[in-house]
């Protein structure tokens, strides 16, 4: 489906913010955790062929915002578009972040935000208490700070360097948290790092797991995770996993 583009600008050099148009029916669709199947290349044009998977990061209004980092040809075509110009998604797909508590901590690793993020907003508007923990490797990584403070989500911020919050790695103050439900997205190793934090002290923990899609619905087998209970898709019955049953 082809949605219109509100925005589509530079957060700090190499992550993008693209906001598009959608009507209230698929609004009200999209449950975080989720995301959407973008297609990079103009429409008459197969190269770049795959579309790439992009969290859903906001919902606003009328429009719906993915947080995108720049990492090769098809995301840099990406941010070339501009308003009023059309782009095809396929949205939303995927699994959702379970709600069933109601302490969630969110865990993201540098544009690891792009994919929790909204869970955070919602369950917060819902009532239920919520932390970010987010970390980057500096000060000017932190594209999505902004929409944290924006809309008032209680966080803690860490960079490597120090420049911003504390120093050091997310993963090193998560034994104060035994008492949450924890939702992470972020580089491989630091998920496996959360992975078996969790483990250790007994914590129900989902991860977000990132993976080079081609179809978005299932069918081409091309995202598989492996699991405890074999091969399961990235892209249908994730990208939500528990984290115990997700071989990292």
């Amino acid at each position: 489906m082809a949605f219109k583009v509100l925005e589509n600008r530079s957060l700090n050099g190499r992550d993008y913010l693209l906001k598009v148009k959608v009507d209230k029916e698929l609004i009200l669709k999209v449950k975080p955790g989720q995301f959407g199947m973008v297609q990079v290349r103009p429409s008459l044009q197969f190269d770049p062929l795959l579309r790439r998977p992009l969290g859903i990061f906001d919902l606003e209004g009328d429009s719906v915002s993915f947080l995108y980092r720049v990492y090769g040809r098809g995301t840099e075509l990406l941010t070339r578009l501009t308003p009023k110009e059309e782009v095809e998604i396929l949205m939303p797909l995927g699994s959702s972040i379970p709600e069933k508590g109601s302490r969630y901590l969110f865990i993201a690793g540098g544009i690891g935000i792009g994919g929790v993020f909204l869970g955070a907003k919602l369950f917060k508007e819902k009532g239920k208490e919520v932390l970010i923990l987010y970390g980057e490797r500096n000060r000017e990584s932190l594209s999505a700070l902004s929409f944290i403070e924006k809309y008032s989500i209680d966080s803690v911020i860490y960079t490597e360097d120090g420049s911003f919050g504390k120093k050091g790695l997310i993963t090193q103050d998560l034994s104060l948290y035994k008492d949450w439900t924890w939702i992470a997205c972020g580089p491989t190793p630091m998920l496996k790092a959360v992975k078996e934090i969790a483990e250790e002290l007994s914590v129900e923990c989902y991860l977000s797991l990132d993976r080079r899609m081609a179809c978005g619905v299932g069918a081409c087998l091309g995202c598989t995770v492996e699991t405890v209970y074999g091969y399961k898709r990235c892209c249908v019955e994730g990208p939500i996993f528990k984290a115990d049953e997700v071989i990292l």
